[in-house]
């Protein structure tokens, strides 16, 4: 089973599941799955990426909020929160994640597919707004907000195959 990362680069945000096997590792990045091997070299901040086969050296540094990373003279600031796989309530529903930086995350009651996304990061939501549809088991199931808030970022797309507990989306 995957460990899923939410990761925000400078200001983009961005969902990725890792998987660990006695072959290797792998991540999944915006839907598609890539082979990956990161060590580090030495005490030093350098680290050998190794990403579908192809070698890139990188430099990571830990910050107070993450990690600062410089792939190919380019720098990205890197936050991480691991989403945590939420558990079921007495009455059967999958609640919604609270972060430490005070972001509600919208979980995936079931496995399914993304049928339709009805908000876009900045959309304003209220209490029972439809968010987004998923089918599951030949059902349509329309997903709404506990809260209300911003919207601060869409992880899923349409037609995206999800697992129960899978982030969808974030709100503050």
């Amino acid at each position: 089973m995957a460990t899923k990362y939410r990761l925000k680069l400078g200001d983009h945000d961005v969902s990725v599941d890792i998987e660990e096997d006695a072959s290797g590792a792998r991540a999944r990045i915006d839907g598609a799955w890539h082979e990956i091997s990161l060590e580090r070299v030495g005490d030093s901040a350098q680290h050998s990426l190794i990403l579908d086969g192809k070698p890139t050296q990188l430099f990571a540094e830990q910050t107070s909020h993450g990690y600062c990373i410089v792939i190919g003279g380019r720098t990205y600031d890197v936050t991480a929160n691991r989403a945590a796989r939420p558990r079921r309530t007495a009455h059967g529903e999958i609640p919604t994640i609270q972060t430490a930086d005070g972001e509600w995350v919208l979980a995936s009651p079931m496995a399914g597919v993304v049928q339709k996304i009805v908000v876009a990061p900045n959309d304003v939501v209220e209490a029972g707004d439809v968010l987004l549809v998923i089918e599951g088991m030949k059902m349509q199931n329309e997903l709404r907000a506990r809260h209300g808030g911003r919207v601060k970022a869409v992880y899923a797309s349409v037609g995206q195959q999800l697992e129960q507990g899978t982030p969808l989306l974030a709100l503050a």
